[in-house]
């Protein structure tokens, strides 16, 4: 499944992996790892693909999570939910969505990502 939250191109597979090309490579992304943030520089891209690690920097997506000409925007395929508008889709046990009030949130595998503002944080 294939969809956009803002400008990140994201991809949900079946296996509920989840990924997010950046139209910007973010100049840091915090990751909480063991209880500590880890800050990584230079962040392309987004994954979750394991319960055991949480979300990080994908570094050799090479825009595997976008379709040719750009996924399609997550309010022309999302559901609504009461409070306009915030927009989500679930596929394969993952979850993304934009909040009420604008922030890019996809969790899956028991870990997530969230990002407003210009700094992406994993857990």
């Amino acid at each position: 499944m294939y969809f956009s939250l803002g400008q990140w191109n994201c991809s949900i597979a079946g296996n509920g992996a989840v990924g997010c090309d950046l139209a910007v490579p973010a100049a840091v992304m915090n990751v909480l790892y063991a209880g500590a943030q880890v800050p990584f520089p230079n962040v392309p891209a987004i994954l979750i693909d394991s319960t055991a690690a949480p979300a990080h920097p994908e570094w050799n997506s090479s825009g595997s999570h976008t379709l040719p000409g750009g996924n399609p925007a997550l309010a022309a395929i999302a559901q609504v939910s009461g409070h306009d508008p915030e927009f989500f889709i679930t596929h394969a046990g993952a979850t993304c969505q934009i909040t009420f009030n604008g922030s890019a949130v996809c969790s899956s595998m028991g870990h997530g990502f969230s990002q407003r503002g210009p700094v992406p944080f994993g857990y």
